[in-house]
């Protein structure tokens, strides 16, 4: 088939990303082994597709890192322009009955992919989990899914302008004195003698109008005390390298600016070469950026990330420890797991525990656990079995805080137990005076009975119905006290 106007431009955009068969990186297969957590998926891949075949960026618990285009998974991403693929079950799809990835090792039953979308729109390839398995995933895996994708693009835009970055910084330093640095010369005083007409595009002025004037004029004012020390030091005669301040721009902007400075004493001239790193400050910035959102995602998320060897002993625990237990990390390091569970819980949870052993995962029912103020909470946990990956040789627990849940649940269990024993009392009580009071009526229907007999009856009814009266006010009062909405909290 003849390749599309949107082939040409994916693979346009994996060329300058130099990215096809490039050696594995920890940031890629981090996200891999988190978006397999995430869904409890085995397998877990980011895929970049040429006209051939399907790349591998990174690929989370697979043994082969590319695939012929025809057996891709993630082809339907970029033919049918779509943003995510699931399929549930691939054995019900008529498009992979026939896939050898299907019918043979490693057996996909299930997949789930998100599009890995360029700024243009352009489609590279996709974030997706596997499993050997037909499975589901919910809202929440699903948008765990795409917040990683997100990541990867994030990712690959911030290789694409280091790339451009270095590609520059090759090129100016082939060229001696280049023009994009300002050079000038300096006396004591910090006049500037002479400056190239590089200042021009990198502060905005002209040299004329900076020629005679003090250079700290121009510096701006949160760091003019460092550049005075700086100076007083290049004065000195100590050789200046890669010093950074800020200049104020012509037109009000800050120009970050990295110095490299040497005093002539004999000349009684400072010789500087000034570099405008603007653009490498805010992609420093965007990289820095980028980090702190992955770790948020890892470290300090709502869900406490923990390893554990075969013994149940902590090896490590994730940050979210101190909001959700009030214990820092490093207090877990060395204690076992059950020193903080309920009495109660161990045997149902060690019984769990040992499964994991067996197992690639579980779900453990909650349970309670001891936190800093020697206070119970629910837990509840999924267990991953991680013993044969080296980076981890342990236990994943992945642990979350249910206790407003379990309470609720159980206060709801209360309120039952006291509306069946109001329904009890409705039904046993209530229906004695009632039988009373509807016999009466029938009399009283009865023509043939005085009016002393029937005033007598009357009476019975009056008495009957303040009985009733008196059932219902205690029933109404009993109900308001039995479900008072502070049983709830």
């Amino acid at each position: 088939m003849k390749p599309s106007i949107g082939d040409f431009r994916r693979m346009a955009i994996l060329d300058a990303l130099e990215i096809m068969d490039s050696s594995p990186e920890k940031i890629y297969d981090d996200i891999t082994a988190l978006a397999a957590s995430i869904c409890h998926s085995e397998i877990s891949l980011i895929t970049l597709l040429d006209n051939k075949r399907q790349f591998f960026k990174s690929h989370h618990k697979l043994d082969f890192n590319e695939t012929p285009i025809e057996a891709s998974f993630c082809q339907y991403l970029i033919k049918e322009d779509i943003d995510r693929l699931i399929i549930e079950d691939t054995k019900k799809d008529s498009r992979f009955l026939d896939n050898p990835f299907v019918c043979n090792h490693p057996n996909i039953s299930f997949y789930a992919g998100v599009s890995l979308t360029w700024s243009n729109g352009t489609r590279l390839g996709s974030l997706c989990v596997m499993d050997k398995h037909p499975k589901k995933l919910n809202c929440q895996q699903v948008k765990g899914l795409e917040t990683l994708a997100q990541q990867v693009i994030h990712l690959l835009e911030l290789r694409k302008a280091k790339k451009e970055v270095e590609r520059q910084n090759e090129e100016l330093e082939k060229i001696m004195n280049s023009s994009l640095d300002i050079i000038c010369t300096v006396d004591r005083d910090g006049t500037f003698l002479s400056v190239n007409s590089a200042c021009k595009k990198i502060w905005g002025y002209s040299p004329k109008e900076l020629i005679g004037k003090n250079y700290m004029d121009f510096v701006y004012k949160e760091d003019r005390q460092r550049t005075k020390k700086s100076s007083e030091a290049t004065f000195s005669g100590k050789k200046t390298l890669n010093f950074e301040n800020r200049y104020l721009h012509k037109d009000g902007s800050l120009v970050s600016v990295m110095w490299s400075a040497n005093w002539d004493n004999q000349d009684g001239i400072m010789y500087c070469i000034a570099r405008d790193i603007t653009e490498k400050k805010k992609i420093e910035h965007q990289l820095k950026h980028s980090e702190q959102r992955f770790r948020s995602l890892v470290q300090e998320g709502s869900d406490l990330i923990a390893i554990l060897d075969e013994a149940a002993n902590y090896k490590y625990v994730s940050p979210t420890s101190t909001k959700i237990l009030q214990i820092k990390p490093e207090e877990f390091i060395g204690t076992n797991a059950f020193d903080y569970i309920h009495p109660d819980d161990q045997a149902s949870v060690y019984n769990s525990f040992k499964e994991i052993l067996e197992k690639s995962q579980i779900n453990i029912d909650p349970f309670r656990f001891k936190n800093k103020n020697e206070e119970w909470r629910w837990i509840e946990t999924i267990a991953t079995n991680q013993m044969d990956e080296p980076s981890l040789n342990g236990i994943v627990a992945n642990s979350r805080d249910v206790t407003e849940r379990i309470l609720y649940l159980k206060a709801i269990e209360e309120q039952n137990v006291k509306l069946k024993e109001i329904a009890w009392t409705q039904s046993h009580i209530f229906r004695a005076p009632v039988a009373r009071l509807m016999g009466l009526i029938e009399l009283i229907k009865d023509n043939g009975l005085s009016f002393q007999e029937k005033d007598e009856i009357l009476n019975f009814i009056i008495r009957s119905a303040n009985e009733i009266d008196d059932i219902i006010k205690n029933i109404v009062d009993n109900s308001v006290y039995k479900t008072d909405l502070k049983d709830l909290k």
